[in-house]
């Protein structure tokens, strides 16, 4: 399937090095939190000035690949949970120093304070923990703050652009892990793709995991680039992407009727979409892969 050369098995500053310049219009992530989490593949524990330096070098790779006006949206806890090091801070200052503008930051309520054991001294003054509810989402661009595209691509309804606009975002975190210990729940990833790309842009993910923001970007018209050093996780986005696409290419096929197109739909490709007052459901645009337009050949290893 075309569709899953696009998904590179790989570590993320050798492969983003392969990418020509000016070619990606948005980046979503966020990188392992150096937490000591069990990922596949990697060492989440080091040195906090190695993990900064190596980070380092896949903002500056993130800054080469990404067009003019192109957008980085990094999502990060507050603080480093295992010696309470500013990261955020840290990350907006690395953002600085390779030039990136800094556009705003999203704070995403997760709550999940229900869930939580680590209250340092219970009922006591003596040495009380605060664990945030929240992370952020920083979003950078690169050289200008306005991303060139042709109106006609433009897909953001007037109430999802009045929701997304408000930088309060609640959404619960992923319960479905897949393996993964943190994966992106759906819904952050469709708000930030509809809010800075047209469609038809190209959205990358170099921490990909288990491949939601592939997933997403390919539901809503985007093209995609995923890349993860675990082959578990590339295995796991593949096989969401083929179930994706043979749902598309299901759903469009010349003997189904628009009733049955409809409920489809509804069954399949339902989002949820979180107000203040309530939730309400919310059916996304998708493309047809028999009349959409024409995906953008693989970015191919130069040999």
């Amino acid at each position: 399937m075309k569709l899953l050369e696009d998904i590179k098995c790989g570590d993320a500053l050798e492969v983003m090095k392969d990418i020509p310049d000016k070619t990606v219009h948005l980046v979503i992530t966020s990188p392992p939190y150096n937490v000591g989490a069990k990922y596949d593949n990697h060492d989440d524990e080091l040195a906090y000035d190695d993990y900064l330096n190596w980070l380092m070098d896949v903002w500056t790779e993130v800054k080469r690949i990404l067009v003019t006006g192109g957008r980085f949206a990094l999502n990060i806890a507050p603080t480093s949970i295992k010696n309470f090091n500013p990261i955020h801070h840290d990350f907006i200052e690395q953002m600085r120093q390779i030039g990136m503008t800094m556009r705003t930051e999203i704070l995403w309520y997760k709550q999940t304070m229900l869930r939580r054991t680590a209250w340092g001294s219970w009922k006591s003054p003596a040495n009380p923990h605060i664990v945030p509810s929240w992370e952020y989402v920083l979003v950078f661009c690169k050289d200008s703050w306005k991303l060139k595209g042709d109106p006609k691509d433009i897909d953001i309804t007037a109430d999802e652009f009045k929701r997304y606009s408000d930088g309060f975002w609640y959404i619960p975190p992923e319960t479905r892990r897949r393996g993964h210990p943190a994966p992106f729940p759906e819904e952050l990833i469709y708000r930030l793709i509809k809010f800075y790309t047209y469609k038809g842009n190209l959205v990358l993910d170099m921490f990909g995991g288990t491949g939601t923001v592939a997933l997403v970007a390919y539901k809503t018209g985007r093209d995609f680039v995923h890349i993860d050093i675990s082959e578990e996780y590339c295995k796991i986005a593949s096989h969401r992407l083929e179930d994706a696409a043979r749902k598309q290419e299901a759903l469009f096929r010349p003997s189904k009727k628009p009733q049955e197109i409809e409920s489809k739909l509804r069954e399949d490709l339902l989002f949820i979409h979180t107000t203040g007052k309530g939730t309400r459901r919310v059916i996304p645009s998708i493309r047809s892969p028999s009349h959409g337009r024409k995906r953008k050949p693989p970015i191919r290893k130069q040999t």
